[in-house]
């Protein structure tokens, strides 16, 4: 890393910055792309954004994959919304804590702390294709929309669901809460967004922003070839102190934080030093048991990811943010 005098998009710091390049290594184009590291907040950014990065999330992104299942039949619509309603209010039943043996709570897990109820209004900015909120629709949640300005049309479930190509300036209404899942990391307009995100709340309401984070373990430890860094698609890199600054300059409260990183960061990572990408035919991502690493490797690392996030280390995490 080089000095330089580049100014944070964040906190305005140009003292102590460090640029770097880094490669495109989901698709291995291998392009490379210079990004600088704040000294004051830590955030990392990229120093010129690209001019058209549509071209940059192909149909074949992950996030693009049309949900094929919608729904569940009738019996188990039944339990999971008992199980739903068991793990997200006080309404505790003997028959929830057992269908909780059953089912995995997933994504509630993230969305417990905002308190939204069953017919909440809730946003997805950069959806994708819907995967997250068709499961949450078959959870019980009524008052869904998604928006993603990356997506082919708009899309219209059968369960109700409707995902807007669309970008946050273009959206209208009033929602309890609004959610970006690794989405805030690909918008160049971080300030602007957060004030349309102001707007779009209900007063009181609460945004839940889950992204990856820089000074974490993985950050330190892999630096260029840390698989969250993701250039030209991630343009911030955020840490808590970025984020508590965009906060308190928007109009919201910092008021929870929870770690959520996984194996991802050691395996992803792995394969960059090793000069593998993500969709590359040798990548765990696409085939595990062709990939570099044996089954105890992903445990280590799976054991290794649960105790940096209990550490508050992990390479990703959720914020609460409640509006003022």
């Amino acid at each position: 890393m080089e000095n330089c005098k580049l100014k944070c998009r964040v906190c305005g710091n140009t003292d102590g910055n460090k640029k770097f390049f880094a490669r495109e290594m989901m698709f291995g184009t291998k392009e490379k792309f210079e990004y600088y590291e704040c000294a004051s907040c830590k955030c990392v950014q990229i120093r010129n954004i690209p001019e058209d990065l549509d071209k940059y999330y192909p149909q074949k992104y992950n996030s693009f994959d049309r949900v094929e299942k919608t729904s569940d039949n009738a019996i188990k619509k039944f339990l999971k919304i008992a199980m739903a309603k068991h793990y997200l209010t006080d309404n505790k039943s003997p028959l929830g804590k057992f269908l909780l043996k059953i089912f995995d709570p997933g994504f509630l897990e993230k969305i417990k702390k905002t308190k939204v109820s069953f017919n909440s209004a809730i946003l997805d900015i950069g959806s994708g294709t819907g995967l997250r909120l068709t499961g949450l629709a078959r959870n019980g949640f009524t008052n869904i929309t998604g928006m993603d300005p990356f997506i082919k049309e708009d899309i219209f479930y059968d369960n109700g669901i409707k995902i807007l190509k669309k970008n946050i300036f273009d959206i209208e209404g009033k929602f309890d809460m609004v959610m970006l899942n690794h989405s805030f990391e690909h918008m160049p307009e971080l300030l602007n967004v957060m004030h349309e995100i102001n707007r779009l709340l209900i007063s009181g309401g609460t945004v839940l922003i889950r992204i990856p984070l820089a000074d974490s373990y993985a950050w330190k430890k892999y630096g260029v070839n840390w698989v969250a860094l993701d250039p030209p698609r991630h343009l911030f890199l955020h840490t808590p102190k970025s984020i508590k600054i965009l906060a308190g300059k928007s109009g919201f409260e910092l008021t929870d934080t929870m770690y959520d990183s996984t194996a991802y960061q050691f395996w992803g990572s792995e394969q960059y030093l090793h000069d593998i990408a993500m969709f590359s035919e040798k990548s765990y991502y696409k085939n595990p048991d062709k990939s570099i690493f044996t089954k105890d490797q992903i445990k280590q690392f799976e054991a290794k990811a649960k105790e940096l996030n209990a550490k508050g280390e992990g390479d990703a995490a959720c914020f609460y943010l409640k509006k003022r």
